[in-house]
């Protein structure tokens, strides 16, 4: 994968040392892998997003393999294919109910209309881009700006997905929250919710750690000192710390009575 990074950087032009440093920074990461990526752009097979990010989209397939994971996923969405146009209009294919080897590789479930966005996760240089089309997606290297983990959102009528990619090992990230918490207090919200939610997160400009916290509360109702301590493996110093930068932005209030955190989102995001 580095030969494809290392040619996108000299296409570019990116002298910046600061590029190789953030990519093995997050090739050494233990993220946990959930599946692997096959990638078709403008009609043609890919092996990275690297070797295409510097290319005007036409269109873009987005098709997911090997999952690592059986049984019911909860915090992961088991998105099988996604068909992307530059403006985002897309089709998306869901498997639903229990997920094991046979279904996953057999089943084709049929294609629903979808509105796809892109959100940096980690990226070089930094920055809090908002919701963007796959063009504007695409757009970001021209500015010497360099993804390095992103996440897939697709809005249907009914429903939000997501997927979280590691574009350096091409390979979907399982949740963060996967076997810390139980799913009962799992709250997935509408889609409407989802919408505020995804462009509140990804334009914050805060680091990349209180924006899990914000999902973590967000997705749970409200959450207590204790069990984020649990879910990100930090001492409750670090929650407040963590929490604090996102009480100053005014997305998280303190529950003082109960004890708890919640989300505090307007009603509509321009």
């Amino acid at each position: 994968m580095m030969d494809e990074f290392e040619e996108l950087i000299n296409r570019l032009g990116l002298s910046d040392e600061g590029y190789h440093q953030e990519y093995l920074k997050i090739k050494q990461m233990k993220y946990n892998p959930l599946m692997e990526l096959m990638i078709k752009f403008n009609g043609r097979p890919h092996n990275s997003f690297y070797e295409i990010m510097d290319r005007k989209m036409k269109a873009l397939e987005l098709v997911f393999t090997s999952p690592k994971k059986w049984g019911e996923w909860h915090f992961n969405d088991p998105v099988k294919e996604l068909r992307i146009l530059p403006n985002g209009l897309s089709s998306i294919q869901v498997l639903k109910g229990e997920i094991n080897p046979q279904r996953w590789l057999l089943e084709k479930p049929s294609f629903k209309k979808a509105m796809v966005r892109f959100i940096l996760e980690r990226s070089y240089t930094r920055g809090h881009f908002g919701l963007l089309t796959p063009e504007q997606f695409f757009d970001l290297v021209t500015q010497g700006i360099i993804p390095y983990v992103i996440r897939v959102v697709a809005y249907t009528k009914d429903r939000r997905y997501k997927v979280d990619v590691n574009l350096v090992t091409n390979e979907v990230i399982s949740d963060f929250r996967w076997n810390k918490i139980p799913p009962r207090i799992y709250n997935r919200r509408g889609v409407h919710e989802y919408l505020i939610f995804d462009k509140v997160y990804s334009s914050i400009p805060v680091g990349h750690f209180p924006r899990k916290f914000l999902e973590a509360i967000f997705e749970s109702d409200s959450m207590d000192d204790e069990i984020l301590s649990m879910i990100f493996n930090v001492s409750e110093s670090m929650v407040h710390n963590n929490v604090g930068v996102l009480i100053k932005h005014g997305v998280v209030e303190v529950d003082e009575g109960a004890g708890v955190y919640r989300v505090t989102l307007p009603k509509q995001v321009l």
